[in-house]
Order: structure tokens, then C-alpha cells, then sequence
């Protein structure tokens, strides 16, 4: 049993500086045709900035769960109760409240096999206004999923595997029509497939591998039909570590791996984002007490966008990363 209180106050002011351009197709680009932009980004402070109200955002929680067991089954049941406002000064105060239920059911087969289903509700309260100053609604949602976990006995290799079907409400996703803001989504839903496989193949390899299938799409509201933005449907890894067990060498590890991430959306079906593979490397060395750590991720330094929005600008992932780490185990 617990109980949890948040609350966050916000003292806002903002410039709407006039946006006037015309479009560009990045996949299509034609040149030369100059069209003015403008942004009026306040820099000496000659327009004045807007200033809106002050506003409070909180939220309380309490819930319950117990975790029972019956010979091999297993069952997880809980509640749990939210109240969230919003109080704006000059305004009305905004309301919510919301009962979500969950409950799991396992069975361990004696080889090594545990079939689940579970059943989840949700309910997040949701930070930050849209651009006409209306406070989001929280986010609420219901999850069904079936799947298994099967360790093969006397061994650390583990498969994981799930399917899902959850549907939610008020998502936030990108306003078309007002860069850099958001609004919420009528309802979504997300059905997909995954499955994880980790462990020691032999005393000196070590695998990691993941693939997870997702069809994400509104169903409702103004983009219904549509994929969601900026979630690809096809995602994978793979990840493989040796590490010395005897020798000169012993205690030394190094590693490589893959990430395939799939094309994706922007919301209304008209700029895909292209898919990218990036390759991936470790090195480390530890004793009893010293552990060192050397990671590159993206070695080819590959690049690569990872979601683009309607309104038709991209984000940009990240380049060649060396990080390095030196622990001391007391």
C-alpha cells in the first residue's frame, strides 16, 4: 500500500511572434523561390511578452496491491485511486479523479515455462497547456497482454515473449498548425509483438537479443486512420559479449551489437521518416573491486533522422558517442 503527491507551480510568459512562410518539401526541394519568414524573437525587448497567469498543477494517488500465490500459480491484483487538479489564477479550477484496476495471472510449468495474461488500466496526470492556454487532460488507457517467460532449468538464458492490444486518450503529439506546441490525440491504439532472448550461451559469450513488431494508429478524432506519430513498427537488436574466464587475459570483456530501427510516420501519413541501423561496441575490465568501462555507440558515426513531424521539420540522431567509466566496489 502507498500514497503519492506531486505538485508542480508555473510562473509563465511567452512570445507569439507571427510565423509567415511558405512551405518546403525536404524530399523534393526546390530552390530559389525566397519567401520571407517572420519571427519575431523579441530580442531587445521591443514587444512586450505576453504574460499569463500563474497556474498549479497536482496530484495525489493511493493505492493498493498484493501479490498471492497457490501452489504454482501466481496472481497480481491492484487498485489504485488518483485525484488530479489544475489551478489557474483568474480561472476556474479543472478536475479529474479516476479508479484504475490491474490484475495478472502466471503459471510456472515445472521445465522452465510460465504463461501470463494481464489486464491494466491508466490514468497520468499530463503537465503544460496547448497553444490557446487549455490545460491537458490527464492520459487514460487500458492495456490487455498474454505472453510467457521460460528459463531453461539450471541456466541464466531467458526468453521473454508478449503479445499487447492497448488503447489510450489524450496523447500528446505536435500541433500542426502552432509550432512548438502540442495538442491530445482523441485515442490511439497500439497493438504489436515482442520477444527477448538474454543470457549466457557459454561460460564466455553473452547474448542479447530483441525484436518487437508495433501497429500504432489513431482512431479517433481528427488524424483517425492515421499511424502514430514517430513509432516505428519494426524495431531489433542484437548484442553479443565475451568475456576472458582464464589467462592473461581474464576479466577482460568486449562486446559489439546492432539496432535496426524502422521507418516511421508523421502523423497524417505523408513524411516518412527513413529506417537506420547503427552498430554499437564495448570494452571493460574488472576485478574484485575495480571495474572500467569503455562504450561507443553509433560507430560509423552514421547519420541518421529519427522522427520527422507534418508540419515538415526533422530531429536529428545522435552522432558517435566514446564514454568511459571507472567504479570502485566498497
Amino acid at each position: 500500500a502507498g500514497f503519492d503527491y506531486s505538485r508542480a507551480k508555473f510562473s509563465r510568459v511567452r512570445d507569439t511572434g507571427v510565423t509567415d512562410c511558405g512551405t518546403f518539401d525536404l524530399y523534393d526541394p526546390v530552390y530559389g523561390q525566397f519567401e520571407p519568414c517572420d519571427f519575431d524573437l523579441n530580442p531587445l525587448g521591443e514587444v512586450p511578452l505576453e504574460t499569463l497567469p500563474d497556474r498549479v498543477q497536482w496530484q495525489a494517488g493511493l493505492y493498493l496491491q498484493d501479490q498471492i500465490r497457490l501452489g504454482p500459480w501466481i496472481a497480481v491484483l491492484g487498485l489504485r485511486k488518483d485525484w488530479t487538479a489544475t489551478e489557474t489564477v483568474g480561472a476556474a479550477d479543472e478536475k479529474a479523479d479516476a479508479l484504475t484496476k490491474r490484475a495478472g495471472l502466471m503459471y510456472e510449468l515445472p521445465f522452465g515455462l510460465t504463461p501470463y495474461v494481464s489486464y491494466a488500466e491508466s490514468f497520468v496526470p499530463t503537465a503544460g497547456s496547448d497553444f490557446f492556454d487549455r490545460p491537458f487532460q490527464p492520459l487514460q488507457g487500458e492495456s490487455i497482454e498474454a505472453g510467457f517467460k521460460y528459463q531453461a532449468p539450471g541456466t541464466s538464458f531467458v526468453i521473454n515473449s508478449a503479445v499487447f492490444d492497448a488503447t489510450e486518450q489524450n496523447r500528446l503529439a505536435e500541433d500542426p498548425d502552432h509550432p512548438g506546441f502540442s495538442v491530445q490525440s482523441a485515442e490511439v491504439r497500439l497493438r504489436g509483438f515482442e520477444i527477448e532472448a538474454k543470457g549466457n550461451l557459454t561460460d564466455e559469450i553473452k547474448l542479447i537479443a530483441g525484436y518487437s513488431y508495433l501497429d500504432a494508429r489513431h482512431t479517433a478524432g481528427d488524424q483517425a486512420g492515421f499511424k502514430v506519430e514517430s513509432l516505428p513498427r519494426h524495431v531489433a537488436s542484437l548484442w553479443a559479449i565475451y568475456t576472458f574466464q582464464e589467462g592473461g587475459f581474464k576479466g577482460f570483456s568486449f562486446g559489439g551489437g546492432i539496432r535496426y530501427n524502422g521507418s516511421s510516420w508523421d502523423g497524417f501519413d505523408q513524411v516518412e521518416t527513413p529506417s537506420f541501423t547503427l552498430f554499437d561496441a564495448m570494452l571493460s575490465y574488472e576485478t574484485e573491486r575495480w571495474t572500467w568501462t569503455l562504450n561507443a555507440t553509433n560507430l560509423e558515426d552514421e547519420y541518421h533522422l529519427t522522427t520527422c513531424l507534418n508540419r515538415g521539420d526533422c530531429f536529428i540522431g545522435a552522432g558517435r558517442e566514446i564514454t568511459t567509466g571507472l567504479t570502485y566496489k566498497f
